[in-house]
């Protein structure tokens, strides 16, 4: 874990410094070479799609797909889950596809959410997928990089009749209706470089492919920062509706309570509580800065990296950290299904729950949304 963390913040301080050492600029070059290889490779696996040497397929049901050009956390879950939601309440079957990075499914495939049930582990399916899951009642989810084969497999068991792709941008194998691509608003290009001299999967003007472009985090920009934002984006993309997304917290709640569904809508942490953030995502920076703007204060951070599955030596760090400080933990929902609750019982550790909304654009997105899939 610290090896990782430690080779994230070099990377960070190489993307975001202009004042880097003779060592620094060496990795820079070097890290720029790689760019070129990996710009040629992402075009090159996109080429071959469209000259039909690889092939890609198209199921009896829409797909709508959630992506970025960039990686860490612009919000795909959040979005992901509010979208299924929403097509749920307009009588849609849907389903959702997910990769499960780094679960021991990812290259077989499992049904992680039957709609009624969640019947996999994190560690199986994959964090991102148990937490849609949960969240999804009603709505089952898949877990697995053949999303075409999951596809097939749940119009065969639930009728499904719309799948929302989640992180679906750069993928090929699977048609798609509609392209929805996420922007961090606060960060929506890093320093322009694609992998690994910058944040970018792809080029900028790749987000011409898309159909609806969403500034997440988008409360947080003046007026003035999103009309350049908006003038930049059209550039590349006149056509696509621009809509603004933020979270809101709906709850921060005891572990035990999280787990048991109780007090799902409350937050009974008192303003000024003592806290330490614990986090395991692509973005903890956004986390850490969403509790504070609860009114908690914070005063120990514990970030892991992406993914990272929790350990009896992360349990101990946090009961010796609680005592240390005088204070309670916070967590998230995406690390709040890999923690084992026996491990914790004399923890104080609560989880803060989110819920995102678009906030302006919404009504020109879901006339584009119903055309492409059908009413």
């Amino acid at each position: 874990m610290g090896i990782r963390n430690g080779i994230s913040r070099y990377f960070h301080k190489l993307m975001t410094n202009t004042s880097l050492s003779l060592w620094d600029q060496c990795v820079v070059f070097f890290l720029q070479g790689l760019s070129y290889v990996y710009r040629f490779a992402v075009t090159l696996m996109r080429m071959l799609y469209i000259w039909q040497i690889r092939r890609s397929y198209r199921v009896s049901a829409a797909v709508i797909s959630i992506g970025n050009i960039t990686v860490g956390g612009t919000g795909k879950t959040p979005f992901t889950c509010f979208l299924a939601k929403y097509l749920y309440d307009h009588q849609k079957n849907v389903a959702v596809l997910t990769r499960g990075y780094r679960s021991q499914a990812e290259a077989t495939g499992v049904l992680v959410s039957d709609g009624e049930k969640i019947v996999t582990t994190s560690a199986l399916g994959g964090d991102e997928a148990c937490v849609m899951a949960r969240l999804l009642m009603h709505i089952p989810v898949w877990a697995g990089r053949k999303r075409y084969q999951n596809a097939l497999h749940s119009i065969e068991k639930f009728n499904t009749n719309v799948f929302v792709l989640d992180d679906g941008f750069q993928h090929w194998q699977l048609v798609r209706d509609l392209d929805i691509v996420l922007l961090d608003g606060t960060n929506p290009f890093g320093n322009g470089y694609v992998l690994p001299r910058g944040i970018l999967r792809e080029p900028v003007p790749q987000l011409r492919r898309a159909d609806i472009i969403v500034l997440t985090k988008a409360g947080k920009l003046t007026v003035a920062k999103k009309q350049a934002l908006a003038t930049y984006i059209r550039r590349y993309n006149k056509t696509a509706p621009l809509v603004e997304a933020v979270t809101e917290v709906v709850a921060c709640i005891p572990f035990s309570a999280w787990v048991q569904r109780k007090g799902e809508n409350n937050c009974v942490l008192e303003k000024r509580q003592r806290v330490i953030t614990i986090s395991a995502l692509g973005n903890p920076l956004d986390f850490e800065e969403t509790v504070q703007r609860q009114g908690y204060q914070v005063v120990s951070t514990r970030r892991y990296a992406d993914h990272h599955q929790y350990e009896a030596a992360d349990y101990q760090t946090w009961r010796r950290l609680a005592q240390q400080y005088q204070a309670v933990c916070i967590t998230t929902e995406k690390d709040a299904v890999k923690i084992e609750a026996v491990q914790v019982k004399d923890i104080p550790l609560y989880v803060l729950s989110i819920e995102m909304k678009w906030t302006h654009g919404r009504e020109e997105a879901e006339r584009v949304l119903w055309k492409k899939i059908g009413a």
